[in-house]
């Protein structure tokens, strides 16, 4: 080993790290130093003594190699006699075993329940375990992350678990490391620490709380079968493996971890967490205190999802809802995420009974807006005309249909008034509103309070920090640190904060439904046709039904079809494309049968494709020989390397990733290539092996503007 100098670096307040500069004419085997074994001992061994020589009463932790003026590696120094962690391998001196960073899925867990225990969010989980679905089944292993670091200059293991309170060996075994070594970009996922138990026991439900068979009955629902046994809708849900809340009269149920003994009471009220909603909030508007909720809930802070179940206690009394006053109406201030229906059914009341006591002439409401809540049986007949309006901000979620919808006017007077030639409208794009159009406009200018505060969610872009963050919303950093439960400052792009109190709110991108309608089978339709004719894939045509590819419908038969409604997410500038997950947006907004014209991001090029198969991903197939000879210009050819590529499917232009190399099945002839090529998406997988291409997911968030 060629050294030209060294030095000592200090870590903190009595750490430090020798750096080694090596001959520069090493440059090109730098790489090797992380990885090679006998290359390490190599640098360890001269580490080691010059610290003898020079550094004897000095407490060096680690060895930093340059390399022709770049960190080649980092090397924990784990036998130095003045390392506090030279005996145990951990911090603080304590040494764990495998076990410590494996879940034992147990009965009546869902992704959500274990993510809440742990502080993690669902994503992380997912993205942990490389998990397609949020199916778990009992007995399942899984890794719990806490967060996702990617290795930049100084870090190395031992840094690493100081830093997020975890050991050497669960950061290692979570990787799938053989060694303590790690490059600059790798990203390591930071697992929680489930048990430091030699072994974890089996989770065994006790002999009282056997699962037991219900039969479904006319009137039944989830909700109410969970509420009947005691339990919640979740593990109901988990426990027979339902991916919606569709059941069918005489469908047999499982009932995890009851009794057997459907309850007569129930003294507690299971509330689910809306955008807006807060501890205080929730308290207030059931009668209780946020203490109550927090001991109810065992929650450690105040950070609340939307989407969590949380249970209210009510002593002694059942409600559902907030309950209105009987006789006289009562007021309700619209928070965000509201709207007519979810009101209506909070207060046990009808849409149209809640629209005529307001004299309203549209379903838009706004955020601060005064209700009145009619008391069973109160209407009011309107009297005050909606105003007129003259022009409209477009915001994220907005599309012509929904515009067209909210003033009470049509999608084609919409384009005709504004000289629309597509369907396509920017954020902040003024659009003007038909004469004689009604709805709720958006406030001007000098209506807006600029300095409102209140918590909303934010969503990491390229380029942010915390500071940056809350310079942005006029919060503190540890304010933001506090009600995220982050335990360092390092952000992934994508990943969800919450803003506590803070200014200058963005807009809220609308979120994604479900809705279901009934098909009923005629002469000629089979499964995959019908899964085609919907937009959806077989499996979940199947899921939803409870059928399986053996069985045969027959002529009359009622199926339950899922209609996904994918709302438009806000993009980083006009040229990029909206950032949609595979498996839960992309492939419906994009399924098999549908024609899109894919832009190639660097040249600008574009050409005509149709999605013909794929269920990891697109495979789709170019519609002309004229749109296989641009492809073939754009890539050179025939090529598996993968480009960032706008893929615009009814006036949505989607980030996407593609590759044109035609193999396989082919559908559309005299096109100019033989097979299929395949089309990425944000976490597509192979179908090969089911996992996400690296290659592919970085040329994703390139044509979304992340990177």
């Amino acid at each position: 080993m060629n050294l030209k100098h060294y030095k000592l670096q200090q870590l903190n307040t009595d750490e430090y790290a020798l750096v080694l500069y090596l001959d520069d004419q090493l440059t090109e085997f730098a790489n090797e130093l992380g990885t090679d074994v006998q290359s390490q001992q190599s640098i360890r061994l001269t580490a080691i003594k010059i610290i003898k020589e020079k550094y004897p009463a000095m407490k060096v932790t680690a060895i930093k190699v340059i390399v022709g003026g770049l960190l080649a590696t980092s090397i924990p120094l784990l036998d130095n006699k003045h390392s506090a962690s030279a005996q145990t391998n951990e911090p603080n001196g304590q040494a764990t075993d495998s076990s410590a960073v494996h879940y034992i899925v147990a009965p009546g867990d869902t992704l959500w329940t274990i993510a809440r225990k742990f502080g993690t969010t669902i994503d992380y989980i997912k993205r942990g375990n490389n998990l397609t679905s949020d199916i778990l089944h009992v007995n399942q292993q899984l890794i719990i992350p806490i967060a996702f670091h990617k290795v930049e200059v100084g870090d190395y293991l031992s840094v690493l678990a100081r830093d997020y309170k975890t050991t050497i060996s669960a950061i290692r075994e979570a990787n799938g490391l053989t060694n303590d070594s790690v490059r600059l970009g790798q990203t390591l996922i930071i697992p929680a620490i489930v048990s430091v138990s030699k072994s974890q026991p089996t989770q065994v439900i006790p002999p009282a709380q056997q699962s037991k068979t219900y039969t479904v009955v006319s009137g039944d629902s989830l909700s109410v079968i969970a509420k009947k046994f005691g339990i919640t809708t979740e593990s109901l849900r988990s426990a027979n493996n339902l991916t919606s809340d569709i059941i069918r009269v005489g469908q047999t149920l499982t009932i995890p971890g009851s009794d057997n003994s459907p309850s007569e009471q129930s003294t507690d009220l299971n509330y689910t967490v809306v955008s807006g909603d807060s501890l205080s909030v929730i308290a207030k508007r059931f009668g209780t205190t946020t203490e109550a909720l927090r001991t109810s809930n065992n929650l450690s802070s105040d950070v609340l999802q939307i989407g969590q179940r949380l249970v209210v206690p009510t002593g002694n009394s059942t409600i559902s809802a907030p309950t209105p006053v009987p006789l006289q109406p009562t007021t309700y201030t619209v928070i965000s995420g509201d709207s007519l229906s979810v009101i209506a059914k909070r207060f046990n009341i009808t849409t149209d009974s809640l629209r005529s006591a307001n004299n309203l002439r549209t379903d838009v409401l706004q955020i601060g807006q005064t209700l009145t809540i009619p008391s069973s049986g109160t209407t009011t007949t309107p009297t005050t005309p909606a105003p007129t309006v003259s022009s409209y901000t477009v915001i994220s979620g907005d599309s012509l249909s929904v515009i067209a919808k909210r003033f009470n006017t049509t999608a084609d007077a919409l384009r005709s008034e504004n000289n629309l030639r597509s369907d396509v409208l920017q954020i902040g794009q003024v659009l003007t509103i038909p004469s004689g159009s009604t709805g709720t406009s958006q406030p001007t200018p000098t209506q807006t309070v600029q300095e409102e505060r209140k918590t909303f969610t934010y969503r990491v872009v390229a380029g942010d920090s915390l500071s940056v963050i809350a310079n942005r919303f006029g919060v503190t950093v540890p304010a933001i640190r506090s009600a995220n439960n982050l335990k360092s400052d390092i952000l992934q792009v994508g990943q969800a904060l919450t803003i506590p109190d803070g200014i200058n709110a963005p807009a809220q991108t609308a979120a994604n439904t479900i809705t279901y309608i009934t098909h009923t089978v005629k002469s000629g339709d089979n499964l995959w046709d019908l899964s085609i004719r919907y937009g959806i894939p077989q499996t979940e045509l199947l899921r939803a039904n409870n059928l399986t590819t053996r069985s045969t419908l027959s002529i009359g038969q009622k199926l339950t079809i899922p209609v996904h409604n994918i709302a438009v997410k806000p993009v980083v500038s006009a040229k990029h494309g909206e950032l949609l997950d595979w498996w839960t947006e992309a492939q419906y907004v994009f399924p098999i049968g549908k024609e899109a014209t894919v832009t190639d991001m660097k040249t600008g090029k574009s050409f005509k494709i149709k999605r013909t198969i794929g269920a990891n991903h697109a495979d789709a197939e170019t519609l002309t020989t004229r749109d296989s000879n641009i492809a073939k210009e754009i890539w050179g050819g025939f090529s598996w390397t993968p480009r960032a590529v706008i893929v615009e499917v009814d006036g949505r232009k989607l980030a996407a990733s593609m590759s044109f190399m035609p193999h396989d099945v082919q559908y559309i002839t005299k096109n100019g290539i033989t097979g299929h090529f395949d089309v990425y998406f944000s976490n597509s997988t192979r179908h090969v092996d089911g996992k996400a291409d690296p290659k592919h997911q970085a040329q994703v968030e390139i044509a979304a503007g992340l990177r």
